[in-house]
């Protein structure tokens, strides 16, 4: 593949709590990821986020957060375990959106100050990636005893983490290559009895291919409404388009 665009990977900062130390990580893992040839990172803090709490799911979609997660190719979220799980600040961002993750790699690494490495953060983060659509690679990033990793300044303390990243990176790269030539140029549409009209790209003007459809309850327009979201993606710019339509009987969800 010789694509013209760099590969997309923000690092997803999943926490807001003060004098956090998974903010190190987070940034560290940008920086290595821009050193990559063909990549661009960066840091995307759910911190500085303004999203409100009296409402949930794409009823709080945040342009800059949308925008971002829309032109991602890959994504990298680092979050410290709270209480055996991932902070509920995160989950809160992360529904925010749903069409806009389908399709596309994420790396998770969990950080915490005790010894079990934020591995409890990685476990409870697999279901929820599986259900926004993302593709998990098979390396993890477990950051334990972070204080011993990182200075409260953010200096690297321990070396051995840039080298077990390499691994965790290269999966990364390679998944996130491969799902978005995946979502650029394979439809589903191919072998499917009634092939859908192609749409062209409102941005280039190229064909765009159908690669997903899901089901989303929270895009009804009344109660009885279900409709499904058709994830569409542009081999020409890389714009992506989700197309909503009447769900047939048979893939209504039995209940909410």
């Amino acid at each position: 593949m010789n694509d013209v665009r760099p590969l997309n990977i923000p690092v997803i900062l999943g926490t807001s709590r003060k004098g956090r130390a998974s903010v190190h990580a987070a940034k560290l893992l940008a920086q290595l990821l821009n050193r990559r040839a063909g990549v661009c990172s960066a840091v995307v803090d759910i911190a500085s986020l303004p999203l409100p709490v009296d409402d949930a799911g794409e009823a709080i979609k945040q342009a800059a957060y949308s925008e971002a997660i829309s032109a991602a190719d890959g994504l990298v979220i680092v979050a410290p375990e709270y209480n055996h799980s991932f902070p509920g600040l995160l989950k809160h961002t992360l529904d925010s959106c749903l069409n806009e993750y389908i399709h596309k790699a994420v790396g998770l690494v969990g950080v915490s100050a005790g010894p079990f490495a934020g591995i409890r953060v990685v476990q409870s983060l697999l279901p929820v990636m599986r259900e926004l659509g993302l593709v998990t690679i098979f390396w993890d990033i477990n950051i334990g005893q972070v204080g011993k990793v990182f200075a409260e300044d953010g200096r690297l303390l321990d070396d051995a983490f840039v080298r077990r990243s390499d691994r965790f990176i290269r999966e990364l790269i390679w998944m996130s290559k491969v799902l978005r030539y995946g979502r650029e140029q394979v439809t589903i549409d191919e072998e499917a009895s009634e092939i859908a009209k192609k749409v062209p790209c409102p941005n280039c003007g190229t064909l765009m291919t159908h690669h997903a459809d899901k089901v989303v309850p929270a895009a009804a327009t009344s109660e009885n409404d279900v409709v499904i979201a058709a994830a569409r993606a542009c081999g020409g710019c890389g714009a992506q388009q989700a197309t909503l339509a009447p769900a047939p009987v048979s893939e209504l969800p039995s209940g909410a």
